[in-house]
Protein backbone atom coordinates (compact mmCIF):
# COMPACT_ATOMS: atom_id res chain seq x y z
CA UNK A 1 0.00 0.00 0.00
CA UNK A 2 1.14 3.62 -0.72
CA UNK A 3 0.40 6.70 0.07
CA UNK A 4 -1.38 8.47 -2.02
CA UNK A 5 -3.64 11.25 -2.22
CA UNK A 6 -7.05 9.88 -3.55
CA UNK A 7 -10.15 9.33 -2.79
CA UNK A 8 -12.62 9.55 -0.15
CA UNK A 9 -13.12 12.47 2.19
CA UNK A 10 -15.19 13.64 4.77
CA UNK A 11 -17.69 13.41 5.60
CA UNK A 12 -20.37 11.52 3.75
CA UNK A 13 -21.75 11.48 5.51
CA UNK A 14 -24.07 13.52 6.32
CA UNK A 15 -25.51 14.65 2.71
CA UNK A 16 -27.65 17.17 1.50
CA UNK A 17 -30.25 17.08 -1.25
CA UNK A 18 -31.32 17.02 -5.38
CA UNK A 19 -33.11 14.85 -6.73
CA UNK A 20 -36.53 13.43 -4.70
CA UNK A 21 -36.83 9.75 -4.44
CA UNK A 22 -39.48 7.80 -5.17
CA UNK A 23 -40.03 6.21 -1.73
CA UNK A 24 -41.01 2.08 -1.11
CA UNK A 25 -42.80 2.77 1.57
CA UNK A 26 -46.52 4.54 0.67
CA UNK A 27 -47.09 4.41 4.12
CA UNK A 28 -45.56 5.26 7.67
CA UNK A 29 -44.19 2.68 10.01
CA UNK A 30 -47.03 1.94 12.03
CA UNK A 31 -43.99 0.24 14.64
CA UNK A 32 -43.35 1.52 17.64
CA UNK A 33 -40.74 3.95 16.34
CA UNK A 34 -42.05 7.34 14.58
CA UNK A 35 -39.86 10.62 13.51
CA UNK A 36 -41.49 12.15 16.45
CA UNK A 37 -39.82 10.06 19.18
CA UNK A 38 -37.12 9.01 17.41
CA UNK A 39 -34.31 10.42 19.34
CA UNK A 40 -35.90 9.17 22.60
CA UNK A 41 -36.75 5.29 21.25
CA UNK A 42 -33.19 5.11 19.53
CA UNK A 43 -31.05 6.81 22.12
CA UNK A 44 -31.31 9.15 24.72
CA UNK A 45 -33.24 12.59 25.35
CA UNK A 46 -30.61 15.43 25.60
CA UNK A 47 -31.08 18.15 28.75
CA UNK A 48 -31.96 21.02 26.52
CA UNK A 49 -31.29 23.73 29.19
CA UNK A 50 -28.21 22.59 30.84
CA UNK A 51 -27.19 25.00 33.64
CA UNK A 52 -25.98 28.18 32.86
CA UNK A 53 -26.50 27.78 29.54
CA UNK A 54 -28.33 30.24 27.07
CA UNK A 55 -29.13 29.81 23.60
CA UNK A 56 -26.89 32.64 21.31
CA UNK A 57 -23.98 32.84 24.06
CA UNK A 58 -20.87 32.50 23.15
CA UNK A 59 -18.31 31.21 24.75
CA UNK A 60 -14.28 31.60 24.61
CA UNK A 61 -11.03 31.22 27.14
CA UNK A 62 -12.57 33.54 29.65
CA UNK A 63 -15.90 31.61 30.51
CA UNK A 64 -15.30 28.06 29.13
CA UNK A 65 -14.71 27.06 32.51
CA UNK A 66 -18.33 27.47 33.18
CA UNK A 67 -19.42 25.51 30.70
CA UNK A 68 -16.31 22.43 31.04
CA UNK A 69 -19.00 19.68 31.73
CA UNK A 70 -20.42 20.59 28.46
CA UNK A 71 -17.53 20.46 26.07
CA UNK A 72 -14.71 17.69 25.66
CA UNK A 73 -11.49 17.78 26.65
CA UNK A 74 -10.21 18.13 22.59
CA UNK A 75 -12.24 21.25 22.86
CA UNK A 76 -11.40 23.18 25.57
CA UNK A 77 -7.66 22.94 24.56
CA UNK A 78 -8.41 23.99 21.54
CA UNK A 79 -10.40 27.09 22.98
CA UNK A 80 -7.94 27.69 25.91
CA UNK A 81 -5.03 27.21 23.58
CA UNK A 82 -5.79 28.55 20.21
CA UNK A 83 -8.85 31.00 21.47
CA UNK A 84 -11.37 28.87 19.28
CA UNK A 85 -14.82 30.57 20.62
CA UNK A 86 -18.15 28.37 20.14
CA UNK A 87 -21.41 30.37 19.17
CA UNK A 88 -24.48 28.66 21.04
CA UNK A 89 -27.68 27.77 19.69
CA UNK A 90 -31.05 25.95 21.26
CA UNK A 91 -30.78 22.03 20.94
CA UNK A 92 -33.59 20.51 18.10
CA UNK A 93 -34.16 17.24 16.97
CA UNK A 94 -32.86 15.25 14.35
CA UNK A 95 -34.91 12.58 12.51
CA UNK A 96 -33.89 9.98 9.58
CA UNK A 97 -36.17 9.68 6.37
CA UNK A 98 -39.30 7.44 6.80
CA UNK A 99 -37.47 4.44 4.65
CA UNK A 100 -35.08 4.25 7.18
CA UNK A 101 -37.58 4.79 10.13
CA UNK A 102 -39.66 2.00 8.39
CA UNK A 103 -36.85 -0.56 8.34
CA UNK A 104 -35.70 0.22 11.51
CA UNK A 105 -39.06 -1.17 12.63
CA UNK A 106 -39.46 -3.75 10.17
CA UNK A 107 -35.64 -5.57 11.57
CA UNK A 108 -35.76 -4.05 15.09
CA UNK A 109 -34.35 -6.74 16.90
CA UNK A 110 -33.17 -8.90 14.47
CA UNK A 111 -29.24 -8.01 13.65
CA UNK A 112 -27.05 -10.25 16.21
CA UNK A 113 -23.26 -9.19 17.22
CA UNK A 114 -20.60 -12.03 16.91
CA UNK A 115 -17.71 -12.53 19.15
CA UNK A 116 -14.68 -12.70 17.00
CA UNK A 117 -12.11 -11.89 19.73
CA UNK A 118 -8.84 -10.74 17.95
CA UNK A 119 -10.02 -11.28 14.99
CA UNK A 120 -9.78 -8.19 12.14
CA UNK A 121 -10.93 -10.36 9.29
CA UNK A 122 -14.22 -11.90 10.13
CA UNK A 123 -17.55 -10.35 9.78
CA UNK A 124 -18.93 -9.46 13.42
CA UNK A 125 -22.79 -9.03 12.72
CA UNK A 126 -25.39 -11.05 11.12
CA UNK A 127 -28.84 -10.63 10.27
CA UNK A 128 -28.51 -6.99 9.45
CA UNK A 129 -30.42 -5.82 6.29
CA UNK A 130 -31.33 -2.37 6.69
CA UNK A 131 -32.38 0.59 9.43
CA UNK A 132 -30.80 1.25 12.78
CA UNK A 133 -29.30 -1.73 13.86
CA UNK A 134 -29.40 -1.32 17.73
CA UNK A 135 -31.57 1.44 19.33
CA UNK A 136 -30.51 2.29 22.59
CA UNK A 137 -27.30 0.76 22.87
CA UNK A 138 -25.89 -0.94 25.32
CA UNK A 139 -21.97 -0.97 24.11
CA UNK A 140 -19.28 0.64 22.76
CA UNK A 141 -19.56 -2.34 19.61
CA UNK A 142 -23.37 -1.59 19.72
CA UNK A 143 -22.73 2.41 19.28
CA UNK A 144 -19.57 1.60 16.96
CA UNK A 145 -22.25 -0.44 14.71
CA UNK A 146 -24.93 2.08 15.00
CA UNK A 147 -22.61 4.49 13.17
CA UNK A 148 -20.97 1.97 10.67
CA UNK A 149 -24.91 2.02 9.39
CA UNK A 150 -26.48 5.46 10.56
CA UNK A 151 -28.83 7.26 8.04
CA UNK A 152 -26.01 8.99 5.56
CA UNK A 153 -29.09 8.35 2.51
CA UNK A 154 -27.81 5.99 -0.32
CA UNK A 155 -25.64 7.98 -2.19
CA UNK A 156 -24.78 11.39 -2.65
CA UNK A 157 -21.75 13.62 -4.26
CA UNK A 158 -19.27 16.29 -2.25
CA UNK A 159 -17.34 19.51 -3.35
CA UNK A 160 -15.18 20.74 -1.05
CA UNK A 161 -12.01 22.52 -0.38
CA UNK A 162 -8.55 21.17 1.00
CA UNK A 163 -6.51 23.65 3.08
CA UNK A 164 -2.92 22.72 4.40
CA UNK A 165 -2.78 24.92 7.65
CA UNK A 166 0.20 25.85 9.92
CA UNK A 167 -0.97 27.89 12.88
CA UNK A 168 2.09 30.43 12.95
CA UNK A 169 2.28 30.99 9.45
CA UNK A 170 -1.04 30.06 7.83
CA UNK A 171 -2.11 28.72 4.75
CA UNK A 172 0.77 26.66 2.94
CA UNK A 173 -1.11 25.50 0.21
CA UNK A 174 -4.56 24.05 -1.41
CA UNK A 175 -6.69 21.83 -3.59
CA UNK A 176 -10.00 21.42 -4.69
CA UNK A 177 -11.82 18.07 -5.25
CA UNK A 178 -15.18 16.31 -5.50
CA UNK A 179 -16.14 13.17 -3.96
CA UNK A 180 -19.48 10.79 -5.53
CA UNK A 181 -19.87 7.68 -3.50
CA UNK A 182 -22.97 5.10 -3.62
CA UNK A 183 -22.64 4.30 0.22
CA UNK A 184 -25.21 1.76 0.70
CA UNK A 185 -25.53 -0.51 -2.72
CA UNK A 186 -26.83 -3.06 0.46
CA UNK A 187 -28.80 -2.07 3.44
CA UNK A 188 -30.93 0.81 1.12
CA UNK A 189 -33.71 2.19 2.49
CA UNK A 190 -34.33 5.54 0.14
CA UNK A 191 -33.75 5.19 -3.49
CA UNK A 192 -34.48 1.99 -6.34
CA UNK A 193 -33.36 -0.69 -6.26
CA UNK A 194 -34.22 -1.48 -2.36
CA UNK A 195 -32.65 -2.95 -0.19
CA UNK A 196 -29.52 -3.80 -2.21
CA UNK A 197 -28.23 -3.91 -5.77
CA UNK A 198 -28.71 -7.55 -6.80
CA UNK A 199 -24.91 -8.30 -8.32
CA UNK A 200 -23.09 -6.24 -5.77
CA UNK A 201 -24.63 -8.56 -3.00
CA UNK A 202 -23.55 -11.65 -4.81
CA UNK A 203 -20.12 -9.80 -4.80
CA UNK A 204 -19.98 -8.46 -0.82
CA UNK A 205 -19.34 -5.15 -2.34
CA UNK A 206 -21.14 -2.49 0.43
CA UNK A 207 -19.83 0.84 -1.10
CA UNK A 208 -18.34 2.32 -4.48
CA UNK A 209 -16.73 5.86 -4.48
CA UNK A 210 -14.79 7.70 -6.64
CA UNK A 211 -12.76 10.94 -5.91
CA UNK A 212 -10.40 13.60 -8.39
CA UNK A 213 -8.90 16.87 -7.87
CA UNK A 214 -10.15 19.81 -10.08
CA UNK A 215 -7.83 22.27 -8.78
CA UNK A 216 -5.07 23.27 -8.84
CA UNK A 217 -3.98 22.61 -12.28
CA UNK A 218 -0.90 20.97 -11.52
CA UNK A 219 -3.02 18.38 -9.53
CA UNK A 220 -5.71 18.10 -12.02
CA UNK A 221 -7.10 14.61 -13.45
CA UNK A 222 -5.45 13.12 -9.81
CA UNK A 223 -7.97 10.31 -8.68
CA UNK A 224 -9.50 7.20 -7.44
CA UNK A 225 -12.21 4.69 -7.89
CA UNK A 226 -12.76 2.31 -4.76
CA UNK A 227 -14.61 -0.16 -3.58
CA UNK A 228 -15.32 -1.46 0.08
CA UNK A 229 -16.62 -4.81 1.09
CA UNK A 230 -18.87 -6.43 3.28
CA UNK A 231 -16.11 -8.20 5.54
CA UNK A 232 -13.61 -6.28 6.54
CA UNK A 233 -10.74 -6.64 4.29
CA UNK A 234 -8.92 -3.94 2.75
CA UNK A 235 -10.59 -1.33 -0.25
CA UNK A 236 -10.02 -1.91 -3.85
CA UNK A 237 -9.75 0.08 -6.81
CA UNK A 238 -7.52 2.53 -9.15
CA UNK A 239 -5.79 5.51 -8.63
CA UNK A 240 -5.09 7.70 -11.65
CA UNK A 241 -1.70 9.95 -11.46
CA UNK A 242 -1.40 12.65 -14.42
CA UNK A 243 1.91 13.02 -14.32
CA UNK A 244 2.41 9.50 -15.23
CA UNK A 245 -0.80 8.98 -17.45
CA UNK A 246 -1.89 5.83 -16.09
CA UNK A 247 -3.56 4.12 -13.39
CA UNK A 248 -2.07 2.00 -10.87
CA UNK A 249 -4.29 -0.75 -8.95
CA UNK A 250 -3.96 -0.10 -5.24
CA UNK A 251 -5.22 -1.77 -2.02
CA UNK A 252 -6.32 0.38 1.11
CA UNK A 253 -6.07 -1.25 4.29
CA UNK A 254 -5.59 -0.15 7.85
CA UNK A 255 -2.35 0.08 8.70
CA UNK A 256 -3.02 4.44 9.37
CA UNK A 257 -1.84 5.90 5.95
CA UNK A 258 -2.17 9.78 5.63
CA UNK A 259 -4.91 10.77 2.93
CA UNK A 260 -3.22 12.91 0.51
CA UNK A 261 -0.37 14.14 2.50
CA UNK A 262 -2.38 16.05 5.36
CA UNK A 263 -3.46 15.39 8.70
CA UNK A 264 -6.00 12.92 8.29
CA UNK A 265 -6.12 9.25 7.89
CA UNK A 266 -7.56 7.33 5.60
CA UNK A 267 -9.55 5.66 8.19
CA UNK A 268 -9.97 9.61 9.86
CA UNK A 269 -12.78 10.01 6.62
CA UNK A 270 -16.11 10.94 8.38
CA UNK A 271 -14.74 10.37 11.84
CA UNK A 272 -13.99 6.34 11.29
CA UNK A 273 -13.57 4.69 7.57
CA UNK A 274 -13.00 1.64 9.04
CA UNK A 275 -14.25 -1.44 9.94
CA UNK A 276 -15.69 -2.02 13.79
CA UNK A 277 -14.41 -5.28 13.57
CA UNK A 278 -10.51 -3.55 13.95
CA UNK A 279 -11.35 -1.89 17.11
CA UNK A 280 -12.05 -3.27 20.42
CA UNK A 281 -14.93 -0.40 21.53
CA UNK A 282 -16.22 0.51 24.71
CA UNK A 283 -18.79 2.97 25.76
CA UNK A 284 -17.40 5.21 28.64
CA UNK A 285 -20.51 7.28 29.27
CA UNK A 286 -23.40 9.14 27.44
CA UNK A 287 -24.32 13.17 28.30
CA UNK A 288 -25.42 15.75 26.75
CA UNK A 289 -22.64 18.26 24.81
CA UNK A 290 -22.20 21.10 23.12
CA UNK A 291 -22.06 20.10 18.97
CA UNK A 292 -22.37 21.64 15.85
CA UNK A 293 -24.58 19.23 14.96
CA UNK A 294 -26.89 21.52 13.05
CA UNK A 295 -23.86 24.57 12.51
CA UNK A 296 -26.22 26.89 9.80
CA UNK A 297 -22.72 26.66 8.49
CA UNK A 298 -22.80 28.91 4.48
CA UNK A 299 -21.91 26.47 1.57
CA UNK A 300 -19.71 27.68 -1.31
CA UNK A 301 -15.94 28.54 -2.32
CA UNK A 302 -17.48 32.52 -1.49
CA UNK A 303 -18.43 31.58 1.86
CA UNK A 304 -15.05 29.30 2.78
CA UNK A 305 -14.04 32.97 4.89
CA UNK A 306 -16.79 32.57 7.29
CA UNK A 307 -16.41 29.14 7.78
CA UNK A 308 -13.29 29.04 8.73
CA UNK A 309 -10.49 32.37 10.36
CA UNK A 310 -7.94 31.80 8.48
CA UNK A 311 -6.56 34.96 9.02
CA UNK A 312 -5.78 35.15 12.30
CA UNK A 313 -3.55 32.53 14.12
CA UNK A 314 -4.10 29.67 14.35
CA UNK A 315 -5.84 30.14 11.19
CA UNK A 316 -7.78 27.12 11.30
CA UNK A 317 -10.45 28.05 13.72
CA UNK A 318 -14.08 27.52 12.73
CA UNK A 319 -17.43 29.52 12.31
CA UNK A 320 -19.80 27.26 13.48
CA UNK A 321 -22.80 27.35 15.87
CA UNK A 322 -22.94 24.36 18.75
CA UNK A 323 -25.90 23.17 20.47
CA UNK A 324 -26.86 20.99 23.14
CA UNK A 325 -26.95 16.88 22.30
CA UNK A 326 -27.18 13.32 23.30
CA UNK A 327 -23.79 12.21 23.03
CA UNK A 328 -22.31 8.64 23.32
CA UNK A 329 -18.62 9.01 24.03
CA UNK A 330 -16.69 5.76 23.01
CA UNK A 331 -13.29 4.92 23.07
CA UNK A 332 -12.19 2.55 20.61
CA UNK A 333 -8.47 0.94 20.50
CA UNK A 334 -7.00 -1.08 17.82
CA UNK A 335 -6.15 -4.73 17.43
CA UNK A 336 -3.69 -3.96 15.58
CA UNK A 337 -0.19 -3.78 16.85
CA UNK A 338 1.48 -1.45 14.18
CA UNK A 339 -1.59 1.49 14.18
CA UNK A 340 -0.58 4.64 14.79
CA UNK A 341 -3.08 5.97 17.21
CA UNK A 342 -2.98 3.89 20.69
CA UNK A 343 -6.66 4.83 21.24
CA UNK A 344 -9.35 7.22 19.95
CA UNK A 345 -12.58 8.58 21.82
CA UNK A 346 -15.44 9.29 19.65
CA UNK A 347 -18.18 11.44 20.20
CA UNK A 348 -20.99 10.02 18.73
CA UNK A 349 -24.36 11.90 18.48
CA UNK A 350 -27.47 9.61 19.55
CA UNK A 351 -29.95 10.59 17.15
CA UNK A 352 -28.00 10.64 13.74
CA UNK A 353 -25.19 8.06 15.35
CA UNK A 354 -22.57 10.80 13.24
CA UNK A 355 -19.27 11.18 14.91
CA UNK A 356 -19.13 14.95 15.43
CA UNK A 357 -15.50 14.94 17.04
CA UNK A 358 -12.90 12.66 17.94
CA UNK A 359 -9.78 12.55 19.71
CA UNK A 360 -6.75 10.62 18.61
CA UNK A 361 -4.01 9.61 21.01
CA UNK A 362 -0.61 8.60 20.11
CA UNK A 363 1.56 5.56 21.19
CA UNK A 364 2.82 7.47 24.33
CA UNK A 365 -0.92 8.15 25.25
CA UNK A 366 -0.89 11.55 24.69
CA UNK A 367 -3.05 13.72 23.05
CA UNK A 368 -2.27 14.03 19.35
CA UNK A 369 -5.39 14.88 16.93
CA UNK A 370 -8.61 16.99 17.58
CA UNK A 371 -11.54 16.13 14.44
CA UNK A 372 -14.33 18.34 14.34
CA UNK A 373 -17.23 17.05 11.98
CA UNK A 374 -19.48 19.95 11.15
CA UNK A 375 -23.13 19.52 9.88
CA UNK A 376 -26.31 21.42 8.67
CA UNK A 377 -29.74 20.64 9.12
CA UNK A 378 -31.54 18.54 6.34
CA UNK A 379 -33.63 20.85 4.28
CA UNK A 380 -36.45 17.85 4.35
CA UNK A 381 -35.77 14.93 6.87
CA UNK A 382 -38.36 13.25 5.35
CA UNK A 383 -36.31 12.69 2.24
CA UNK A 384 -32.34 13.27 2.82
CA UNK A 385 -29.94 13.10 5.79
CA UNK A 386 -28.13 16.47 7.82
CA UNK A 387 -25.48 18.09 4.94
CA UNK A 388 -21.69 17.98 5.61
CA UNK A 389 -20.87 21.73 6.66
CA UNK A 390 -17.07 21.75 7.24
CA UNK A 391 -14.73 19.48 8.65
CA UNK A 392 -10.80 19.87 10.13
CA UNK A 393 -8.43 18.23 11.76
CA UNK A 394 -6.05 19.58 13.93
CA UNK A 395 -2.52 18.08 14.86
CA UNK A 396 -1.85 19.72 18.46
CA UNK A 397 1.67 17.83 18.86
CA UNK A 398 2.78 19.72 15.16
CA UNK A 399 0.28 22.57 15.24
CA UNK A 400 -0.64 22.06 12.02
CA UNK A 401 -4.42 21.41 10.61
CA UNK A 402 -6.30 20.47 7.70
CA UNK A 403 -9.34 22.28 7.21
CA UNK A 404 -11.96 20.81 4.65
CA UNK A 405 -14.97 23.92 3.93
CA UNK A 406 -18.19 22.37 2.16
CA UNK A 407 -18.76 24.03 -1.37
CA UNK A 408 -21.92 22.29 -2.31
CA UNK A 409 -23.13 18.69 -0.86
CA UNK A 410 -26.22 16.57 -2.31
CA UNK A 411 -27.55 13.23 -0.97
CA UNK A 412 -30.14 10.55 -2.80
CA UNK A 413 -28.88 11.92 -6.11
CA UNK A 414 -29.57 8.36 -8.29
CA UNK A 415 -25.91 7.60 -9.09
CA UNK A 416 -25.16 4.35 -10.95
CA UNK A 417 -22.47 1.90 -10.20
CA UNK A 418 -21.84 1.47 -13.39
CA UNK A 419 -19.93 5.30 -12.91
CA UNK A 420 -17.76 3.63 -10.51
CA UNK A 421 -14.56 2.45 -12.95
CA UNK A 422 -11.44 2.22 -14.06
CA UNK A 423 -12.04 4.14 -17.33
CA UNK A 424 -14.50 6.52 -15.38
CA UNK A 425 -11.40 7.70 -13.77
CA UNK A 426 -9.22 7.89 -16.39
CA UNK A 427 -11.88 10.10 -18.27
CA UNK A 428 -11.60 12.90 -15.13
CA UNK A 429 -8.16 13.09 -15.32
CA UNK A 430 -7.97 14.54 -19.17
Amino acid sequence: MKNLGLGLLIVAVGLALTVSPTNVFAKDAKGKITKDNWGEMVGFKPDASPEGFKPGKIIDKRNVTKFRGLIPKGIALLVNKYNLRIWTKKYEPIHPSKGYIWATNKFLGKPELKDLGNSTRKRGIKNYVAGLPFPKPKTGLEVAWNYQYAYNGDDGTFHYGVYWIDAKKGIERWEEWVWEFIIRTLNRTDLKPRPAYKNLKEKGIQYLSMTYAIQPYDKRGFGAVYKRYLKPKDQEGWVYMPNTKRAVQMKIGSTGEAWNSTDMLYEDVRGYMGYPEWMNWELIEKKTLLMPMQAESPLGKEARDKVFDFKNPPHWNPKLKWEPRPVYVVEAKPKFSDYPYSRMVFYIDAETYYIVLKESYDRKGKLWKVMINAFNASKNMEMYPPGVAASLTIDVQAEHATAFPSYNFKANVGLKPSKFTKESILKKGK
